[in-house]
């Protein structure tokens, strides 16, 4: 694969609709200062891919993390469930995004949100994920809107809207790395294909850059045109100040296109992890939890940083396996030491994610009774033999 073509795939599972509202949500949580909380999840990114492209070429196996989680210690099954039965939650947090950009009005935003659900659940059930040239389409479309959207907007920048710069404390920076776990998503969907790259630093590289870019470009105009006003859709409130209230409405039909394309693709990816894990009807818990999220939205007014948070619960221990899998397997050396250094750096991330991690907790347990009950009558599993286990975001 070419190093295009490789950053194009690359950026397309790492970029997604999250990008057109979490770091909004960042920035009322620190202010101005969730810019820092931003810059360093971008840096933390970095450490994963290096890791991941040292473990694609030390151990080439199409399972990603949850092969290595099996190479190493064992536990590739927990890592699939955590992805199985954490990233549900996700898919509602995605109809939420594309929910915000249509209306203010919560019940409206519940309604759009049932719908992208609704129309991810029906395609993964019929087979029909998001694959080929789509993904690739959709993150064009959302590139072409991030980046024209930051054009029209920042010169109606101020410098005025940096003070204060942490109105609400520093501690508020770290709680504002939660909503932007997100950033960190997508390296362990495309670890796979390192094998089939000609440059595979190179393309990491890009990658990195491009998607720096991206969410600079969103998160820099949000501060410094809408200062403390940021809403759930600053790139529709962006649009509206550079070009005119009618441009809202682009931003929430690209909002739209793209939650679906990422959410078909998104549960596509849970139905064959349940195919892996060896359930039969594997998407009938995966869409109780997507229920149960948007009864809590429509219910309870948990909005999309709950979800997200949620998510992020069962999504950061997973990276945690993953790169300690790393320090495991690397060979000593510059690999070994960042794949440390990027271990003790995403488990950092553990402290703000909090309560959360009960999630995970619970579903260990579960796997674990689960695991004792299975002795003396185990089955391989494409986890433990290496063959492919579509983890994808």
């Amino acid at each position: 694969m070419s190093t295009t073509r490789g950053v194009a795939v690359y950026v397309a599972a790492i970029v997604g609709p999250g990008i057109l509202t979490l770091p909004a949500i960042a920035a009322r949580r620190a202010g101005p200062a969730s810019l820092l909380a931003l810059a360093f999840m971008l840096a933390v990114s970095a450490l994963i891919a290096a890791t991941f492209v040292a473990l694609a070429r030390r151990v080439p196996v199409a399972g990603g993390v949850a092969a290595y989680a099996e190479r190493a210690f064992g536990l590739g099954r927990l890592a699939g469930f955590w992805f199985y039965l954490g990233v549900p939650v996700g898919v509602t947090a995605l109809g939420l995004i594309a929910g915000g950009y249509v209306s203010p009005h919560r019940p409206v935003q519940v309604a759009v949100a049932a719908g992208v659900v609704a129309v991810a659940l029906l395609s993964a059930a019929r087979g029909q994920g998001a694959g080929g040239r789509l993904p690739l389409v959709l993150t064009g479309l959302l590139v072409v809107l991030v980046l024209a959207t930051a054009a029209v907007s920042l010169p109606h920048a101020t410098a005025a809207n940096l003070r204060p710069f942490a109105p609400h404390g520093w501690g508020a920076v770290v709680a504002a790395t939660v909503p932007l776990v997100w950033v960190l998503t997508g390296w362990e969907a495309v670890t796979p294909l390192a094998h089939r790259l000609r440059r595979p630093g190179r393309v990491a590289a890009w990658t990195l850059t491009i998607v720096a870019v991206l969410f600079a470009a969103v998160a820099v105009p949000q501060v410094l045109v809408l200062g403390p006003t940021v809403d759930e859709a600053p790139v529709a409130s962006l649009l509206r100040v550079g070009v005119g209230a009618g441009a809202g409405a682009i931003a929430a039909v690209f909002a739209l296109v793209v939650a679906t394309g990422n959410a078909i693709a998104y549960t596509t990816g849970i139905a064959e992890i349940g195919m892996t894990l060896g359930l039969r009807r594997r998407l009938v818990v995966p869409a109780l939890i997507m229920v149960g999220g948007l009864a809590a939205a429509a219910v309870f007014g948990v909005g999309t940083a709950e979800l997200v948070a949620l998510c992020a619960g069962s999504q950061v221990p997973v990276y945690v396996l993953g790169l300690a899998a790393g320090v495991k397997l690397l060979p000593r050396g510059l690999p070994r030491v960042i794949a440390v250094v990027a271990t003790v750096t995403v488990s950092l991330l553990l402290i703000p994610v909090g309560w959360y991690l009960l999630a995970p907790a619970v579903i260990a347990a579960v796997v674990g009774a689960g695991g004792r009950r299975r002795r003396g009558r185990r089955r391989e599993s494409p986890l433990e033999v290496g063959r492919p286990s579509p983890v994808q975001r």
